[in-house]
């Protein structure tokens, strides 16, 4: 199986909320500062994208803001706004730009974006205005078999014909930063104080699929960690050079951890986080699981099994179940208690030791997610002939499309198929 062959392979779009719609005015005025704009980008990281558009507006990119991070191996649209007092002059309609094959922020020479204006609005845009993403993923590389459990899985995921998927909503590994790569948890470094250990973990420990100034960046640490002033040498101009000019100056790796971006920081402790919620929930999906009648479909991963419960094995209670972070205010369910007590006596750890000593950010937040999510509007195609199988058994290609809502992750979705 093969998602994302090609950008145009998967595919999200925004669909954002009816009320945020309403608030888009063709004219500016006093009470919308703000111009909203449809991103279209190919084989682009939102955060470049957004540095491409903030260069050629000729703003600030803290005058640019999106409402939501999409995939830099995907076609994808989404909504961002622009402060419209920093810019020069009227809004252009439109902009765009094809990147070249050597820059490092492209996935290949027909990466682009586009920006398209929708009007104005009172507020910059963020999370809240997206309502869901609408997914359209080509699957390649399938056999007759595989096409075919596919279509299998996903009658067993819905309680009639035509009704939403009921998906187990654990976060994708996609969320795991530099873990992905065998390396570890950073969170895990700091929750023992070792922040040296949690600073080479977030920005010296090179992995194979960084690429750009990262992979740069990676490597002239591993290179030169202790030696501070060569390391320096070899950095490139990025934010994370901070953390590195601290220590230099002699600071400490507490220090040098905070001088990181702040977004950095906060995507170390959000990861730990989410693979022991993830871990809390693949013990209740397991539990809910008959091994006869309703056997659940299981998908491996890097950091355990993913457990889906068929349909029929969801009660509407646990479907409408809300499941909190794992954090020192977490208050767990009695149906969870002892489950997340498990889980966290594997990891050496309790809810109330989830601190970083001497620091009060980042922190493990609050809040809860839901333990089952329905991915709407669900269609699988025919089989078509996969044009990249050559002369392979598994030439079959599949086109699945469905809704999610935001903050949840497609790949997730076809785990659950079976992929």
């Amino acid at each position: 199986m093969t998602i994302r062959r090609t950008p145009d392979d998967f595919r999200v779009d925004e669909v954002h909320t009816s009320t945020f719609l309403a608030s888009i005015a063709p004219e500016r005025d006093a009470s919308r500062p703000f111009v909203a704009y449809r991103l279209e980008k190919r084989g682009i990281a939102t955060p470049d994208a957004i540095g491409f558009v903030a260069r050629a507006l000729r703003v600030g990119r803290e005058c640019v803001a999106a409402a939501g991070l999409k995939d830099r191996h995907a076609v994808t649209t989404q909504l961002i706004t622009v402060d419209g007092a920093a810019l020069r002059g009227a809004p252009p309609r439109e902009l765009g730009e094809r990147l070249g094959a050597g820059d490092p922020h492209a996935d290949d020479g027909g990466s682009s974006w586009r920006i398209e204006g929708l009007g104005f609005v009172p507020r910059a845009a963020d999370s809240t205005i997206i309502e869901r993403n609408r997914f359209t993923i080509v699957v390649r590389g399938l056999d007759k078999w595989h096409a075919d459990e596919m279509a299998r899985r996903a009658s067993m995921l819905v309680d009639r014909p035509g009704a939403p998927l009921q998906i187990v909503n654990y976060f994708g590994d996609q969320r795991f930063g530099s873990a992905r790569h065998g390396q570890g948890f950073v969170a895990r470094a700091l929750i023992k104080g070792d922040f040296e250990g949690a600073l080479r973990l977030a920005i010296g420990t090179p992995a194979r699929k960084d690429s750009g100034p990262v992979r740069t960046m990676s490597r002239a640490l591993a290179n030169h960690w202790g030696d501070w002033t060569t390391a320096l040498e070899k950095l490139p101009r990025m934010p994370e050079r901070g953390a590195i000019e601290v220590l230099a100056r002699g600071g400490s790796f507490m220090d040098a951890f905070t001088a990181l971006p702040r977004f950095t920081q906060e995507i170390c402790v959000e990861a730990y986080q989410s693979h022991l919620w993830n871990a809390i929930v693949r013990e209740l999906a397991d539990a809910l699981s008959d091994t006869t009648v309703q056997r659940a479909f299981e998908a491996d991963d890097l950091f355990g099994p993913l457990i889906f419960p068929r349909a029929a094995a969801l009660t509407p209670a646990f479907r409408a179940l809300p499941i909190p972070m794992p954090s020192p205010r977490a208050e767990m369910p009695e149906c969870l208690a002892e489950i997340a007590s498990g889980v966290l006596a594997d990891e050496e750890i309790t809810l109330g030791e989830l601190r970083i000593p001497g620091l009060q950010r980042p922190y493990f937040g609050g809040g809860d997610r839901p333990f089952v999510i329905e991915a709407r509007n669900f269609e699988l195609s025919a089989p078509a002939r996969d044009e990249f199988a050559g002369h392979s058994p598994a030439n079959i290609a599949l086109t699945v499309r469905f809704d999610l809502p935001r903050g949840s992750y497609a790949t997730v979705v076809l785990r659950a198929l079976g992929q």
